[in-house]
């Protein structure tokens, strides 16, 4: 009889383990395998020499829970060469990019730092959505301007509610589309205290830096700061205004 009960708790250790087995090989079926392939991108770019040297439009690929890329490329043109462009003439762009790992979850056109973290996306695909070895992302028309870029990411969304959208652009500025622009740099403030919005080259010393870093000397009514919360789309923004050459407001 002890033989019997030996035998059969044998045999159920065996089955425990073949249950386990079986459960390992159906989650790895459902894991989307990445490495071995090649991600591409085409797209017609401009803007791309309103960037200074802390950023690289890039082909890129992101894991699931990350802003910082596993993989980039800096993209360039079919013949080669870094796009740069005239100003406001778009690029032909096509980049290639060989994937070695099977944590990437998304490819995207978009801007890094040195960091290599994200700062915005132009056009992206998910690798859940592709299938052969072969990833191509068509991007179309991008106009990856800096400052289309701010406007995309913080005026149009979160200022321009307040400052355009209404009868009454608060404290006498519009931050809506194709106005901004002309609104903030080198225009002093309506409160002459508060001094000039932007002062190309000058981050530091331009009313909407203070206003967004919560700074006392911007003496405004609505406290502004954390509502741009990134830190490096803060950064962005500053770069944006020591860019700025001291004619941009001319």
């Amino acid at each position: 009889m002890s033989e019997i009960r030996t035998i059969f708790a044998a045999f159920l250790a065996v089955a425990c383990l073949c249950s386990c087995d079986e459960g390992d090989i159906t989650t790895s079926d459902s894991v989307v395998q990445a490495s071995g392939k090649t991600a591409i991108v085409t797209a017609n770019i401009s803007g791309v020499e309103s960037w200074g040297q802390q950023y690289s439009i890039v082909l890129a690929a992101f894991t699931e829970n990350s802003d910082n890329a596993l993989l980039q490329k800096q993209v360039a043109t079919a013949g080669g060469i870094t796009a740069t462009g005239a100003q406001g003439s778009p690029t032909a762009i096509e980049t290639s990019m060989k994937l070695t790992s099977d944590d990437i979850a998304t490819i995207e056109l978009c801007v890094t730092n040195r960091l290599r973290q994200r700062i915005a996306t132009f056009a992206s695909i998910s690798l859940s959505q592709t299938s052969g070895d072969t990833i191509r992302l068509d991007a179309g028309d991008v106009d990856a301007d800096m400052f289309g870029t701010i406007q995309r990411m913080v005026f149009t969304p979160t200022c321009a509610r307040c400052h355009g959208l209404g009868t009454t652009a608060a404290a006498g500025l519009t931050l809506a589309e194709s106005q901004s622009y002309e609104q903030l740099v080198g225009h002093a403030s309506s409160n002459p205290e508060r001094g000039i919005r932007v002062v190309p080259g000058d981050a530091e010393g331009s009313l909407l830096h203070k206003v967004l870093h919560g700074s006392a000397d911007a003496k405004v009514h609505f406290d502004h700061n954390n509502m741009v919360k990134e830190s490096s789309t803060l950064t962005m923004i500053d770069n944006w205004i020591n860019g700025l050459s001291l004619s941009a407001s001319e």
